[in-house]
């Protein structure tokens, strides 16, 4: 497991066999830690951890897949999942970028967090006070009913901490709250490409009584209603129905959502998830899939390559037990990983790299073609196809 101690890090995140342990994967306030950074964060929504979702996995043995957090890949891997080309990520929606600072909500959280380092001790506790302060005043403005005012000094806060995942959150809840939905939904979707959302205790803990939430909420219900074609709302109130912990109405927005909207890849994921949390429906036989024969080590040795989303992948898997990982995207800088490699008792493949775990299910189709799927994820993730030479 991650080498992470602090008795605050997010159990979701403590326990999983997928991590990334490099802070360039995070930024200065990574979501797992939250509960560290604000007195007011009591955890995310209680269903990041479940292994009763891998029962139809062939590799799970009622323990193994209690190692893997049950969500989208990218909650435990960080921008690492984007920068090595095994996702890409655009966000369909809109969303008005953070006054006096450059945050503009096209990049997963994760990806614009390391983009913006904190910098030394010293100026990252200067930062950290000045965003603290603002936080104490939105959340006094936003539990007073004054919106706007709250917006105004959340965004003084992410201005000061840019890389701060949860507060960008609690700005949705400002739009949110105002209203404006459609700014909501395009501040949340990066938010959910890189961690999983609030509980209950923490949104609730914003308002002065549950009831002035749950009035939102109603209008927000009212709103989808009446523009059933505006995939935003959809998704929007899936995260509420997330946050709520109502797994089957957020189900089915999220699943409106992707068919409105088929650009939106967290929301297809978050359908995939949603749905694989809601109880059998008696249609199931419950039988695992067979396990396939693992893949004889000497024939992952060699250079593979994959043109993934938005560039092409080098994967080379070496007899030395080292691999080295290459993206070269359409822009920006090309991503190189190094580390060991190595098949575990399931055959799974187990990489290790810069205090960082990747666990991957591969199989081979013939001799040449390999199709490589990071376990962790919800049904439905596509993975990769990686052809040797």
């Amino acid at each position: 497991g991650n080498n992470f101690t602090n008795i605050n890090i997010d159990n979701n995140f403590r326990h999983n066999n997928n991590f990334a342990g490099n802070p360039n994967c995070w930024g200065g306030h990574p979501w797992w830690g939250a509960g560290n950074c604000h007195g007011w964060h009591h955890g995310h929504w209680g269903y990041g951890w479940n292994s009763g979702h891998w029962n139809n996995s062939w590799w799970d043995d009622d323990d193994f897949g209690e190692g893997f957090m049950w969500g989208i890949a990218a909650w435990s891997l960080g921008s690492m999942i984007y920068n090595t080309g095994y996702q890409s990520y655009s966000n369909p929606y809109p969303a008005p970028p953070v006054q006096n600072s450059t945050v503009v909500y096209t990049q997963p959280m994760t990806v614009t967090a390391a983009a913006t380092p904190p910098g030394d001790e010293k100026a990252y506790a200067e930062a950290d006070t000045k965003s603290q302060d603002a936080m104490e005043i939105s959340r006094a403005a936003f539990k007073n009913g004054d919106y706007t005012a709250a917006l105004r000094a959340a965004d003084e806060a992410i201005a000061a901490t840019p890389g701060d995942v949860t507060l960008h959150e609690y700005r949705g809840l400002c739009f949110f709250a105002l209203g404006k939905y459609a700014d909501a939904a395009g501040v949340l979707n990066p938010v959910l490409a890189s961690g999983p959302g609030w509980g209950w205790d923490t949104m609730v803990g914003f308002y002065g009584s549950s009831s002035s939430y749950e009035e939102q909420l109603r209008k927000l219900e009212a709103w989808v209603k009446a523009s059933p074609d505006r995939a935003e709302g959809h998704f929007l109130l899936g995260y509420h129905y997330l946050v709520c912990g109502h797994m089957e109405k957020a189900y089915e927005q999220f699943d409106q959502t992707s068919k409105l909207q088929p650009a939106d890849g967290i929301a297809r994921q978050l359908r995939d998830l949603t749905k694989d949390s809601l109880p059998d429906d008696g249609q199931s036989d419950g039988a695992k899939p067979p396990r396939p024969e693992p893949v004889p080590k000497e024939k992952l040795t060699g250079t593979w390559t994959s043109d993934a989303s938005g560039g092409k992948i080098t994967f080379k898997l070496q007899e030395d037990g080292n691999f080295t990982w290459n993206f070269a995207g359409a822009s920006g800088q090309p991503t190189e990983l190094k580390g060991t490699w190595g098949l575990n008792d399931k055959g799974l493949l187990v990489m290790n790299a810069d205090n960082s775990q990747m666990v991957s299910a591969v199989s081979l189709d013939g001799d040449a073609k390999m199709k490589f799927l990071i376990v962790g994820g919800p049904d439905g993730d596509p993975g990769l196809t990686f052809n040797k030479g």
